[in-house]
């Protein structure tokens, strides 16, 4: 792809973007949301026929301007919101458009249809059954489903647009051992994604768009994770990231002996007030599961006491109740509530405060909190009676996080609170957990942005195998050396 502009309403999505991927590797795409990233794969993709620029495929200029060709040519594109027909099977699904009519009968030929969907599934080695019903699938296996079809249509470059977003650990590693058997199979992979740890496990070259721009092409194996995010910034990350002025206190939090057998085992640390301990891992580390625990959302043998007092029966409510709150991974899963108002969204975790005498909460007291923080969160726009869905990945996020700070916990685990949302957001979010712990609130911050942790917390678990396998001070370690301790890459442990 060669000079690739696209405008809309006269404003340029891309401004004569370069980009290129070689049979047989994978080739990253980053950039902050708006940067353009899945705008450039749509017209790849033949989405946008009306762009300017050259495409060459194959060594010819060629002009793609719908879905179809760019199919017929051999690419495809694995969306973040997979296609898969849920009523359809597994076989119906691989098979869609490609489908075998009787002459004479003109009925769909059934054997024919999973006989051709068992020889892709049996070529690519894929633990999938061709009469499973789609719906009763995971959505990793469902992206599985997915591969399939583009594999059986001779896809030559296969594109993923945040394949891992809605996936869990165990599904994340199956995923990349699939990238990585299509890539041997000499398959061209433009992997897209907010999650920068991921790309040394599964990136050969890494691409970086801002502002509509290509900002540059480097190796994986010579960028470390503040050389991409800088390049995706564009600015010193003094700018983005707050001073430290906190300083830790007494103590508030102490685990001991956390386990839940298969996930996590003998987890122990202390906590104190006006701390920022930060959580590094993998994905599927055990980092999320560990937190959880300790928020009460799992079930987990072992202690936990706060203000030295053992927690009994832990549960979310019992903890909310304690002073300790979660802002969970996950906006659509876990945080908002959904056909809601951001006013019922920010004031939910306090009503019971915000109740009269009769035991029922007073409009007028929620307008008012809800205002308030509304207007501390800088959510914009600053209307309450907007639903929540409405508003951008990055204010729905704020909403989420007020709902919490309104509740006034003591300590507040934050887990990939930047996750899918854009710079500036991404600047306030990091001031609001400063801000917080130098008023002394006690914070676990999980990121998958090691960057967050290196400058951010005070210290960092190292989490690796469901295991605490050390500990580092931040502000002193670099985040590509961190990753080589979540690795176990490190001599020094």
């Amino acid at each position: 792809m060669e000079g690739i502009v696209k405008a809309f309403s006269g404003v340029r999505a891309l401004d004569g973007v370069d980009f290129d991927v070689c049979a047989g590797e994978v080739h990253a795409l980053i950039g902050e949301n708006g940067a353009g990233k899945s705008t450039l794969m749509n017209v790849l993709a033949g989405r946008f026929g009306d762009y300017q620029g050259r495409i060459i495929f194959d060594g010819r200029d060629v002009r793609i301007t719908h879905p179809r060709q760019a199919l017929d040519m051999g690419v495809a594109v694995i969306y973040q919101e997979l296609s898969v027909l849920e009523n359809f099977t597994v076989a119906e699904n691989i098979m869609l458009g490609r489908e075998l009519v009787g002459r004479w009968s003109r009925r769909i030929d059934r054997s024919f249809i999973r006989d051709e969907a068992r020889k892709i599934i049996e070529h690519l080695q894929f633990d999938l059954d061709v009469d499973e019903p789609v719906a009763e699938m995971s959505t990793a296996r469902q992206c599985l489903v997915e591969i399939a079809s583009a594999i059986g249509r001779n896809v030559r470059v296969l594109v993923f647009d945040e394949p891992t977003a809605a996936l869990g650990a165990e599904d994340v590693d199956k995923l990349f051992t699939v990238i990585g058997e299509l890539k041997d199979r000499g398959l061209g992979i433009v992997y897209i994604s907010h999650r920068l740890a991921e790309l040394p496990r599964i990136a050969d070259r890494v691409s970086v768009l801002r502002d509509a721009r290509m900002v540059g092409t480097r190796k994986m194996a010579d960028c470390s994770m503040s050389d991409l995010t800088g390049m995706m910034l564009g600015r010193d990350l003094s700018d983005i990231f707050p001073a430290r002025t906190n300083q830790p206190g007494e103590l508030l939090l102490e685990v001991r002996g956390l386990t839940e057998p298969g996930v996590f085992e003998d987890i122990s640390f202390d906590l104190r007030a006006g701390e920022i301990l930060g959580i590094a891992g993998l994905v599927g580390s055990g980092r999320t599961e560990i937190a959880r625990a300790i928020f009460g959302a799992r079930h987990a043998s072992g202690s936990v006491k706060f203000k030295g007092d053992l927690l009994h029966r832990r549960a979310p409510h019992r903890s909310l109740a304690a002073g300790i709150g979660m802002v969970q991974e996950g906006r659509k899963t876990f945080g908002n509530i959904t056909g809601r108002t951001v006013r019922e969204n920010i004031t939910v975790s306090i009503l019971d405060k915000l109740s009269g005498a009769m035991a029922f909460a007073s409009p007028g007291r929620i307008r008012t909190n809800a205002a308030e923080m509304i207007d501390r969160m800088a959510v914009d726009p600053p209307s309450g009676e907007m639903s929540i869905e409405n508003l951008s990945g990055g204010n729905q996020q704020k909403v989420i996080v007020g709902r919490w700070l309104a509740a006034g916990p003591e300590v507040l685990i934050f887990d990939e609170p930047t996750q899918g949302i854009d710079v500036g957001t991404k600047k306030q979010m990091y001031k609001i957990i400063a801000d917080l712990a130098a008023a002394g609130r006690a914070i676990i911050l999980i990121s998958s942005e090691l960057i967050e942790l290196t400058e951010l917390a005070d210290r960092i678990l190292i989490i690796r195998n469901g295991r605490l396998t050390g500990e580092r001070p931040g502000g002193q370690i670099e985040e590509d050396q961190l990753f080589e301790l979540c690795l176990g890459e490190s001599e020094s442990e």
